[in-house]
């Protein structure tokens, strides 16, 4: 490890807004504080300088590297990683789409993103947005980063925690049809997600017994087994039997009258059964400002909460305080080893 620490940055996308909030969240960064590794071909970098509005960009000190261990403290070194990149030409076009070649950069970004911290020479890697349509166009068969991440670190189970303006938000189930969220809910699905998040908050926030909101999963959380009986089943009996192992762990709260009443300002976090009932609400609240942790995993990982926003891409009215806010949260917790 470095005297301060390296964060792995992957591309996302390339058509996508990735390259556009990396580039301008840079102009934020202390490059005293940590050393940014992006990985991405260095043509595409070199392209989003010389588009981007911003002329401080040109000035920042770039070191254009093909291997890790040519990394320089103090700059902003961009990792060609493949040698295949170095033929990637970045088309401009009126409109941007999924496509095959955004699919394979930005996954060929994210695997060498996790190798560099597998490796132990980046403390931590923050991922630019994909598309799920380009990275399928590309052959992978994952729904989304969470998936891959599990996939290549061989982890048992992770969980998705979205972070912003106080609120913390898991999910139980994160890329899964809504028509597959119930068949999959078990006691022994929530007792490791709830498990993961109490070592993510004893680890890295320094709270030993975190105070955890449990979402019901159907409407009004099931109102005494009229509406479903996953809560009467499930939830409530192993709420209970969490608490006899000190675990603080409340509900289940019906989600709608939940976020409503704002009850989320008395917990540390919140578990919402399925992907929208959290998200939703999160994104609301948070403005665009939220960060997407990765719990459960042997490396540390952050992303903004938002898409590859094709619609706006490579026109520079992307918002990167998602982005720097990801990279600030990576930065904050690999102060603190795994």
């Amino acid at each position: 490890m470095s005297l301060i620490p390296n964060i792995a940055v992957s591309i996302g996308d390339p058509y996508g807004i990735g390259p556009e909030v990396i580039t301008r969240s840079l102009l934020s960064l202390d490059l005293r504080r940590s050393t940014p590794i992006i990985i991405s071909p260095h043509s595409l970098i070199k392209d989003k300088i010389a588009d981007c509005p911003i002329e401080e960009i040109s000035q920042l000190p770039f070191k254009y590297i093909y291997h890790s261990n040519e990394v320089e403290q103090h700059h902003v070194n961009v990792f060609e990683s493949v040698e295949e990149w170095s033929n990637f030409s970045f088309v401009h076009q009126r409109k941007y789409s999924p496509s095959t070649d955004g699919g394979k950069v930005s996954m060929e970004s994210v695997h060498a993103s996790i190798q560099l911290c597998l490796d132990g020479i980046c403390d931590a890697m923050v991922t630019a947005p994909i598309s799920k349509e380009s990275i399928a166009l590309a052959g992978y068969k994952v729904p989304g980063h969470t998936e891959y991440l599990m996939q290549i670190t061989k982890s048992k189970d992770v969980v998705m925690m979205l972070s912003g303006k106080g609120l913390n938000l898991c999910l139980l189930s994160t890329h899964v049809p809504l028509s597959e969220v119930a068949k999959n809910i078990s006691k022994n699905l929530i007792q490791s997600k709830i498990e993961i998040i109490t070592r993510h908050f004893n680890t890295f926030e320094h709270i030993k017994h975190p105070k955890i909101a449990l979402l019901g999963l159907n409407p009004h959380a099931g109102d005494g087994g009229i509406l479903g009986s996953e809560e009467e089943l499930i939830y409530k009996p192993l709420i209970e039997s969490l608490k006899k192992k000190y675990m603080r762990v409340e509900g289940p709260y019906p989600a709608d009258a939940f976020f409503g009443r704002r009850l989320f300002e008395n917990f540390d976090v919140v578990l919402a059964s399925y992907h929208d009932q959290g998200l939703a609400p999160f994104k609301l609240w948070t403005m665009g400002e939220g960060v997407n942790i990765t719990l459960g995993l042997p490396i540390i990982r952050t992303s903004p909460d938002h898409g590859t926003a094709f619609d706006i891409a490579h026109t520079w009215e992307a918002n990167s305080s998602s982005m720097l806010a990801a990279y600030e949260k990576a930065l904050d917790m690999s102060q603190f080893k795994l």
